[in-house]
């Protein structure tokens, strides 16, 4: 309603004034009496102290009659014939208890008779269609002048009256909720993320959900330099409504994608503070680090807490549950404690029963050290660093192994390599590669290593020596106490140097190569010792994992 329109009183009006009879409602009469043709609207809630009761009475004055307009209170002057409401504006007395607006009680036009000329309870409260021909003479009331109040049956309950109101506002709550159009705040959430990451942010869309439960979403968040969110979940709303940003105490993000640095430069991870005190816990799922190439490291989902606008900590897993890592900052850096149960890392054939290590993330690279597992039914202790730059990643590495179950290793790395023992000795590894899938064929390893109490299916050394020079031996198996070599794998294949093998009374030595193909050549020098001499046998060796020759030089 204009709150600056100036309503005047028709003559129906002027005459409803001197006969109080006529309008019985303590808030229509209240509001016709003040009408007088220089009050605004404004100026009549002004006075009268309450607005809306002063716009529904005056659309109610209005409707039937009363008032109109100043612009038309001429014409209806010069009419001089009061205005009679329609039957279906006719207001019943009980209205008088609502302020939301016109009254739904059904018209008592056509129920008037005798007996309402004794009672105000039924009696149309607008003038009905038939004037009195001789109306009484009143003085028109003051604004002080009391006003009959309605009958004790027409009240309602306070009760009901909150109830209803509460009711009213929960369903007008809800319909905001439902919908409004809160995509039209897209710009608005792009320029607080900017504000508080203080890097560019563009999201793709804003929304509200309210299964499982009410949340504002934000979805497609992208950052400046490649780091993006897919969905970002604000639960509770309307703490955001009442409260602003500030309110903020706990968020849901899911596809997290950043670079180590972008992480690590964001505010809150560096010297900077995030500008959301009341921030206290953000779940994260599918969280994962971008390296060159498009390498993903891990896939991790967790929690983590805040405090004052600060990464304090966060517990983060594998979604098997295999590999679990607690994070806190670090000056420049994240450090970082490992479990592992039953871990299997990526496409790698191997799993770690058991896992403990300490780490530290830095923009440029990870670092793992202290790390004690047990892999392939043996231990594994040492180190390992991954870097990345422009150019791509590296890998370097060092270990101690013991008892590792040479069988679980064959099965593993060379499937159709049939060997058994316990291998023990230092392992190390390097390599660069321009992606994760590249890395592991560009390894070169090195390992001294040592096997004990073993055997080796495919070969009979013994048998070789017994047949003399020229015999050809496949098949069969070689015992031995302990076999000892320098091995080195790379991407030309597998080399075996300083072979040295002790069968009791008889010693081996020489060295085998394998090629990316899977062909195998060496040669070994056999010593067969007896109480009465010593055989030296020169040996030929060709084939493939599982179809190894043997052949006696002459």
């Amino acid at each position: 309603m204009n709150s600056g329109q100036i309503y005047a009183k028709t003559p129906t009006g002027d005459e409803a004034v001197r006969q109080s009879t006529r309008v019985v409602q303590r808030n229509l009469r209240l509001v016709l009496v003040q009408v007088d043709g220089k009050l605004t609207v404004g100026e009549l809630a002004q006075k009268i102290g309450n607005a809306r009761l002063v716009e529904n009475a005056i659309r109610e004055l209005e409707s039937g009659g009363y008032i109109v307009p100043l612009a038309g209170a001429a014409a209806a002057w010069e009419v001089g014939i009061p205005v009679a409401p329609r039957g279906d504006q006719q207001v019943s007395a009980i209205s008088q208890f609502s302020t939301f607006g016109a009254s739904r009680t059904p018209s008592l036009a056509g129920l008037e008779g005798r007996s309402s000329k004794f009672s105000s309870f039924g009696k149309p409260i607008l003038p009905a269609t038939r004037v009195d021909a001789e109306p009484r003479l009143e003085a028109s009331p003051m604004p002080h002048e009391e006003v009959p109040e309605p009958l004790p049956g027409a009240r309602r309950s306070p009760l009901g009256m909150l109830l209803a109101g509460l009711l009213i506002l929960l369903l007008g709550a809800a319909l905001v909720f439902f919908f409004y159009p809160y995509g039209g705040h897209k710009a608005d959430v792009e320029r607080a993320a900017t504000g508080m990451l203080q890097v560019p942010v563009t999201v793709d869309g804003v929304s509200m959900r309210f299964l499982p439960a009410p949340a504002l979403v934000i979805d497609g968040m992208r950052v400046e330099g490649g780091g993006k969110i897919d969905q970002v979940r604000l639960g509770a709303p309307w703490k955001l409504v009442f409260g602003g940003v500030d309110s903020l105490a706990a968020a849901t993000l899911s596809g997290v994608r950043f670079t180590p640095a972008q992480l690590l430069a964001l505010p809150g991870f560096d010297s900077r503070s995030l500008p959301l005190a009341a921030l206290r816990q953000v779940t994260v799922e599918d969280f994962g680090l971008l390296l060159p190439g498009g390498t993903e490291l891990a896939s991790l989902n967790g929690r983590l807490q805040w405090s004052g606008g600060r990464f304090e900590q966060a517990v983060l897993e594998t979604p098997d549950r295999g590999l679990l890592i607690k994070a806190r900052p670090q000056s420049a850096a994240i450090a970082l404690e490992i479990e592992g149960r039953a871990w299997k890392p990526g496409a790698l054939p191997i799993s770690f029963a058991a896992l403990q290590a300490r780490g530290v993330l830095y923009a440029d690279r990870l670092q793992v050290s202290e790390i004690d597992t047990t892999v392939l039914g043996g231990v594994l202790k040492g180190d390992w660093l991954l870097t990345w730059s422009g150019s791509g990643l590296a890998m370097s590495g060092a270990a101690l192994l013991a008892r590792l179950d040479l069988r679980q290793v064959a099965a593993a790395l060379a499937p159709a390599l049939k060997i058994e023992g316990e291998l023990a000795g230092n392992l190390r590894w390097q390599g660069q590669a321009g992606d994760w899938d590249g890395l592991w064929p560009a390894l070169a390893a090195q390992l001294a290593g040592e096997v004990s109490r073993g055997v080796i299916h495919g070969v009979d050394l013994g048998e070789a020596a017994r047949r003399g020079p020229g015999a050809q031996v496949r098949g069969g198996a070689t015992r031995f106490d302990k076999l000892d070599a320098a091995l080195t794998l790379d991407a030309g294949g597998l080399t075996m140097r300083n072979i040295r093998l002790d069968a009791g009374l008889m010693t081996a030595s020489g060295q085998v190569a394998a090629n990316a193909g899977g062909d195998i050549d060496g040669r070994l020098l056999l010593l067969a010792r007896s109480s009465v001499a010593t055989v030296r046998v020169p040996l030929l060796l060709g084939g493939r994992p599982g179809d190894i020759g043997l052949t006696v030089e002459r």
